[in-house]
């Protein structure tokens, strides 16, 4: 009896061994993002213009504030993250992969979500990747490289992938939740099923799905809504050459009324689709120099039947980065500007997108610790003509139509 038990317990004890031994190797990984500015908006359009007075439709009466946010310093963590990642040989080149990664707050800000940002749960072949989780979408991805260090800060590109009117400039989101973020196009999507194609002579592409999970059932109030989203990617690299075209079109997420239109998912405005098209580019040169740019596309539209509602707006963007590196040592400039755009309403009247315009810039340097540390400064800005309401991301706040953004800011990068 004694021996009985014995072995069960032996057999007990080198359980959780023979698990971790099956599971494989764990990676843990992160990036800490610290930044010190100083920000503030100047320059709010007074109040009394309205769409009747020489404002955009989309923009009310109400919304020129002539608000000012004052300057104030602040610490952001930009895309700081603490993650785990590995993968479980099964047969032959066939392995099941994993990764959790999350938000962290060096300066101790907000609260992080466990599995918050790319985390997933799939398999990896010769034939490509597959998998479940919350990821970056496909539209998302060649973004990332357009960028002077390893994240996202105040002083990087929020102007393509967001439409302005305080849409924040990314967003990580399951689905639609009736707010700004629905108008995002810089998404991390969760309910997602993703495939990776591998890489055929340079040539590779990427789609991802997120689920209808929020599918609503029709009611005498209400129509059933269907939100969903739906992105690909077809790059091409050669050498120094990296192009990307990407697609991205939401279903019933309604982002028009976050820009100004009329309430989604009622009984007068039932559907709606959101798309955008972008064109990503970059040219590595053997001095030392990067060139970068994106050209982009995004069109919002809905069924909305009530004569006089704005039923579509569309706008052009375009932004470039140039990087030269001498060393340890970076400089990098960018530019980037925002067609006011046009917009149509139901019935034919005239519409206006008169001040809707934006631009961005900065202006900085870096110098590597190590390979794994920088030192970075950024002098930024975003300026918006009188109705426009572009905001860097993070935002100090809710920028009034008009307002321009001006920081100034040094950060510590490190990467582990």
């Amino acid at each position: 009896m004694n021996k009985r038990i014995a072995t069960c317990l032996a057999g007990a004890c080198a359980f959780p061994a023979l698990v971790f031994a099956q599971a494989g190797p764990v990676q843990i990984y992160g990036t800490l993002l610290p930044f010190l500015d100083n920000v503030q908006t100047s320059g709010a359009t007074a109040p009394g213009l309205s769409p009747a007075t020489g404002g955009a439709s989309l923009v009310p009466a109400s919304a020129y504030t002539g608000i000012n946010l004052p300057s104030r310093n602040r610490i952001t963590s930009g895309t700081s993250n603490l993650g785990f990642r590995g993968s479980l040989p099964v047969s032959g080149d066939l392995k099941v992969i994993f990764q959790i990664e999350s938000a962290v707050s060096p300066d101790g800000d907000a609260p992080n979500t466990l599995a918050g940002r790319n985390s997933r749960l799939g398999l990896e072949g010769a034939w490509g990747t597959v998998f479940y989780g919350n990821w970056d979408t496909p539209y998302k991805f060649p973004l990332l490289a357009v960028g002077p260090l390893r994240g996202l800060s105040p002083f990087d590109n929020v102007l393509t992938t967001s439409p302005g009117f305080n849409v924040p400039g990314t967003t990580t989101q399951t689905g639609r939740i009736n707010g700004k973020a629905d108008a995002a196009f810089n998404r991390r999507q969760g309910n997602s099923v993703q495939y990776w194609s591998p890489d055929m002579s340079g040539l590779s592409f990427r789609l991802a799905y997120s689920v209808n999970e929020g599918r609503t059932v029709a009611s005498p109030t209400a129509p059933s809504i269907s939100p969903d989203i739906l992105s690909g990617l077809v790059s091409y690299r050669s050498g120094p050459l990296v192009v990307s075209l990407g697609y991205e079109r939401h279903n019933d997420y309604f982002g028009l009324s976050q820009l100004g239109g009329a309430a989604g998912a009622t009984l007068t405005n039932a559907s709606s689709h959101d798309e955008g098209q972008e064109l990503v580019a970059s040219w590595t040169f053997s001095t030392g120099t990067k060139i970068s740019g994106i050209v982009e596309n995004l069109t919002y539209d809905t069924n909305d039947t009530v004569v006089g509602n704005v039923n579509q707006y569309k706008r052009t963007a375009w932004y470039a980065l140039v990087q030269q590196r001498f060393g340890p040592h970076q400089l990098f400039a960018s530019f980037g500007q925002a067609s006011a755009g046009s917009c149509t309403k139901v019935g034919g009247a005239s519409a206006s997108t008169d001040g809707l315009a934006g631009r961005q810039f900065s202006l900085g340097y870096t110098y590597s610790l190590s390979r794994a540390a920088d030192l970075f400064v950024s002098y930024y800005g975003m300026n918006n003509d009188r109705s426009a309401s572009y905001a860097v991301f993070p935002s100090p706040g809710t920028v009034a139509p008009g307002a321009s953004t001006k920081g100034f800011g040094m950060g510590l990068l490190y990467a582990f």
